[in-house]
């Protein structure tokens, strides 16, 4: 992994329905990065990047993890970086504990309650 400032970013057409993008750093190494849609990082961020192919400069934006809860702060624990088995059935557990209470008037709290429970059983049998 490598890393550096952004110093200039230019479209340079397209490859493979993504656009091509000419990224110059501080250090006035350029390297092209490949995206759906728009480069996600300005000039003047700092990036972590790998090349992907050093003959041609290509490179990628290694993304970092960071998960954060619907009150801004991270989470912890088991969910700071969830492998995605795990996402797939976390996600099926909310949705089952949604299903089993869509004709009861339960809280937002009690549906994350039993998809804990059913998350529990399924990860601890």
């Amino acid at each position: 992994m490598m890393t550096g400032k952004v110093k200039s970013v230019v479209q340079n057409g397209q490859w493979n329905n993504m656009n091509k993008f000419q990224v110059t750093l501080e250090d006035n190494s350029s390297y092209t990065f490949f995206a759906k849609g728009e480069f996600k990082k300005n000039v003047g961020d700092d990036i972590k990047f790998e090349i992907t192919n050093a003959e041609y400069g290509n490179a990628k934006l290694v993304r970092e993890n960071n998960y954060t809860n619907t009150n801004g702060g991270n989470f912890s624990g088991q969910y700071k970086n969830p492998n995605k088995d795990q996402m797939i059935i976390r996600q099926t557990c909310i949705k089952a504990a949604a299903e089993f209470n869509a004709q009861r008037q339960v809280s937002a709290e009690q549906i994350i309650a039993d998809a804990t429970t059913l998350l529990n059983w399924v990860n601890n049998g």
